[in-house]
């Protein structure tokens, strides 16, 4: 048996602009951190998809679609077990992760010969998240999330706040449009600049003087809870706290490992899970793990 960690994602920043052709064009930077899902691979006379999670997976899940993409060209059978521990609807691009987790290791250990290339014109079928995955690294993506750069490694800790309860992103983006409050890409990407030259200095002030998401407005007009309990732990703290995704996650920067359990203790929230984690750079290898 084969077992892959695939970790989750933080967007630093999130600009989204109007749809095109049912898709958002976007820029965003995102860092990959961990908090791992885990996937289990072994030979099988027929393939299988079983979730182990205490979060409800639907049926039209990433896995399932990917699946169904590679059947139509390629043959193999292969037994997948997910262990769910990025929960679903968080902003933290679980679902996607697992999917491109699973092409990359499938990829390898079926000989299908796909270059990354391939395996983002794959993901961007599944979702806009997806393609991010295959880099393994901070990056910068764009457009609808199939263009992607690799960005310099300066590692960061966080502390995650995660709700009990879950966001669609689905109903978020069609809070957008009906807001109709999009941004200038063009201005974005001048934007992102100025920021990735504050991770360089390593100057968590002015890092989190430039970050931004774009979500976050619609977000929480569908919950105000997550509004009420960031504005609740900033007075706490006296640190800031940001939106991942669509969320609800919240999560705060740090550039010491320390500084996170200072902050962590700090917070008491009913109904909310604190966890820590760190920038990861997870290599790819002929035994499995990732």
């Amino acid at each position: 048996m084969w077992k892959i960690k695939a970790p989750a994602k933080i967007n630093l920043f999130l600009e989204v602009g109007e749809r095109q052709n049912s898709l958002h064009p976007l820029v965003s930077l995102v860092d990959i951190v961990s908090l791992y899902d885990y996937i289990y691979l072994k030979p099988s006379r027929k393939t299988n998809i079983n979730f182990i999670s205490k979060w409800k997976i639907p049926e039209d899940n990433t896995i399932v679609r990917l699946i169904s993409i590679l059947k139509k060209r390629f043959s193999f059978q292969v037994d997948i077990k997910i262990e769910k521990k990025i929960p679903p609807g968080t902003g933290l691009g679980g679902a996607s992760s697992d999917a491109a987790y699973l092409l990359l290791y499938l990829n390898e250990i079926f000989n299908f010969g796909l270059k990354i290339e391939d395996m983002v014109e794959i993901g961007k079928k599944i979702g806009s998240d997806v393609p991010l995955f295959f880099y393994r690294k901070r990056c910068l993506i764009e457009n609808c999330g199939e263009k992607v750069t690799v960005c310099d490694d300066f590692k960061f800790y966080y502390l995650l706040l995660i709700p009990q309860f879950p966001i669609s992103t689905k109903d978020v983006y069609n809070k957008l449009d009906k807001m109709g409050e999009f941004g200038n890409l063009t201005e974005a990407m001048e934007k992102v600049k100025i920021l990735m030259e504050k991770i360089k200095e390593l100057d968590i002030d002015k890092i989190e003087e430039n970050m931004f998401n774009r979500l976050e407005k619609p977000c929480f007009e569908l919950n105000n809870k997550i509004k009420e309990v960031r504005i609740e732990i900033e007075k706490k703290t006296g640190k800031r706290f940001f939106l991942s995704g669509s969320g609800g996650v919240l999560y705060s920067l740090f550039k010491e490992k320390e500084e996170v359990a200072k902050i962590k203790n700090l917070i008491f929230l009913e109904g909310w899970k604190k966890v820590k984690v760190e920038s990861v750079h997870v290599k790819g290898g002929k035994d499995g793990n990732y």
